[in-house]
């Protein structure tokens, strides 16, 4: 189960710390889509192309959000983990096209994903469930 991880944690071939403190478990939906957009973040680091893993990655966070109550915290990390995201796509489609992107602009634009994607996450922890995610087989 993934608890509240640093963005270290996050990447692969990182390993948490294994006495690292749980103290807000998400229910297990929540815990499910948030794998779902981890998963798509480390794709659109390797990906040749990718627009679809973006936009996937907007899907899965909008079906996140759907199932809490509103709160500001998780929507602007929300629009942060979107923002670089697009941004890392955004510096691969140029990288190509242009001698002034770098190699290690390409890697700091993945890491502060990593930090947004860790900041969702822990924003997550504080999410209250909506009438939506309160449903059968949604709520923890």
């Amino acid at each position: 189960m993934l608890a509240c991880l640093s963005a270290d944690a996050l990447r692969p071939g990182v390993a948490p710390m294994a006495d690292a403190p749980v103290p807000f478990p998400l229910s297990p939906a929540l815990e499910m889509l948030f794998g779902t957009v981890h998963e798509l973040v480390l794709k659109l680091e390797t990906a040749p192309e990718g627009h679809a893993t973006l936009r996937d990655i907007g899907l899965v966070i909008g079906r996140v959000l759907d199932l809490l109550e509103e709160d500001q915290a998780i929507l602007g990390a929300a629009d942060h983990l979107y923002e670089a995201a697009f941004a890392l796509q955004d510096i691969k489609d140029k990288r190509p096209r242009s001698a002034r992107v770098t190699e290690q602009a390409v890697e700091i634009r993945a890491e502060a994903l990593h930090r947004a994607l860790a900041g969702f996450r822990k924003s997550l922890c504080s999410a209250r469930p909506n009438a939506r995610g309160q449903a059968p087989g949604l709520a923890s």
